[in-house]
């Protein structure tokens, strides 16, 4: 009876969604969701966020403008920060962060007030799905033992918990949470169907598969692919530079063969929210199993140390032009962890500039799409202006994010030095020294 009444409710759309989070997952969720005129609330920490939501100013590049006006003028988006609304919801979807902590290790805290929050408000009928990234057994594991726990519901007669991972690639024009096909598992089959039924509003395609644990293993598998893939060609690509080989020629020639091989390109190591962190998720439930997972440490290792790398390929291009590192301006064009996007997470440009200042470099950057920045260690840079005297006057400029907004013709004509981690320059002269 529960099931039906809740499938009755999404056919007529007569449901309330609740999203706890507002980030780069949650917000483009809640506005994809509204723009069918389903009602959402947005749950926030942060008043902030919930202040301009409400105002509908977008803070999030995935989101247009126009679509957070529209959503919030006709009231099918709110956001509040009074978790205690959680009780007028018929599904909550959890998009809070799940970073690692110094030890490499889950940090399970968003997820667990998260949980707590939605025991202690939901009502019987709720659908609840977490889409953060985590390790396998999370949902049921984790999750399940504190809602049951805390609101005194039972699992499958009161309520359904799933897991369907976020799928979100900042700046990708072709596929965006609408189009982008989305995996599903839920604990019982009720739940699946309440589930797909719900996400078929606000996405076009969903693919389910048997339980949450294969959901999790589905999105560590997805990123896990990339780190062993791009680790492996930025691993090849150091000992290319020690052979005289082109390495972006060997990419573009293996690329020829129509069967068997996928491109993946070198760069100074690999940023955002999910490729440097999720495989380790992994890592750490696989030690539970007393299994040891060696291919992804040693991709994480090599990830790891190309930042110390790159310093030496720019200390050792200073050396070439009679230059210590210690004491010359060293401008790095672009922050952000892949091109066109104003989102500097994990960015290996920030890893990098921790090490030159370490070595005494006078660090300035310039990025359009990041006004400004704090490096791993907590040093702290406003963007300077991306201009010819700006590149004049660095003694070497470091290329460390591909922007279509940076000419690389007008940065080899202008600047004294080069240091080309993105291969931007496609014609160098002597003052270019490439990955």
């Amino acid at each position: 009876m529960i099931k039906e009444s809740a499938l009755v409710k999404i056919k007529n759309n007569t449901i309330q969604i609740g999203i706890i989070g507002l980030g780069y997952v949650g917000l483009p969720l809640a506005v994809s969701f509204a723009l069918e005129n389903t009602k959402v609330i947005g749950f926030e920490k942060s008043e902030e966020k919930a202040k301009k939501v409400n105002a509908a100013i977008n803070y999030i590049g995935d989101v247009k403008d126009d679509d957070l006006k529209t959503v919030v003028t006709n009231g099918t988006l709110t956001a509040s920060t009074d978790f205690s609304q959680l009780a007028d919801c018929d599904a909550i979807l959890i998009c809070v962060p799940t970073p690692l902590d110094i030890f490499k290790k889950p940090d399970m805290s968003y997820i667990e007030e998260s949980s707590l929050e939605i025991a202690r408000h939901m009502r019987p009928g709720t659908f609840i799905c977490l889409e953060s990234t985590t390790y396998p057994t999370t949902t049921e594991s984790f999750i399940l033992p504190i809602l049951e726990k805390h609101s005194k519901l039972e699992h499958g007669k009161d309520f359904w918990l799933a897991f369907s991972p976020e799928r979100v690639d900042p700046g990708n024009k072709q596929f965006v949470t609408r189009n982008t096909p989305k995996v599903l598992g839920a604990l019982s089959d009720d739940g699946l169907e309440v589930g797909k039924a719900i996400y078929k509003k606000a996405i076009d395609s969903i693919h389910t598969v048997s339980s949450p644990r294969v959901a999790e293993m589905v999105k560590i598998l997805e990123n896990t692919y990339r780190l062993v893939n791009i680790s492996l060609v930025n691993e090849l690509a150091l000992l290319c530079g020690k052979m005289d080989i082109n390495i972006w020629e060997v990419i573009e020639a293996a690329s020829t063969k129509p069967y068997g091989f996928q491109a993946f390109y070198p760069g100074p190591g690999i940023g955002g929210h999910c490729i440097p962190l999720d495989p380790f998720y992994l890592e750490h439930i696989a030690k539970k199993f007393g299994f040891d997972l060696s291919m992804i440490h040693t991709a994480g290792h090599i990830n790891n140390m190309m930042a110390h790398r790159m310093t030496i390929k720019i200390t050792s291009a200073l050396n070439r032009h009679k230059k210590a590192i210690n004491g010359s301006k060293i401008l790095f064009l672009g922050v952000a962890y892949k091109p066109n996007i104003d989102d500097a997470r994990e960015s290996p440009a920030l890893k990098i500039i921790d090490e030159v200042c370490k070595k005494g470099g006078l660090v300035s950057y310039a990025d359009p799409f990041v006004p400004s920045i704090t490096s791993d260690e907590g040093r702290q840079f406003e963007a300077s202006n991306y201009s010819a005297e700006t590149i004049k006057q660095a003694d070497c400029v470091v290329l460390s994010t591909n922007h279509s907004t940076f000419d690389a013709e007008f940065i080899q004509e202008h600047a004294q030095l080069v240091v080309d981690l993105r291969n931007m320059i496609k014609n160098p002269s002597e003052k270019v020294y490439k990955l």
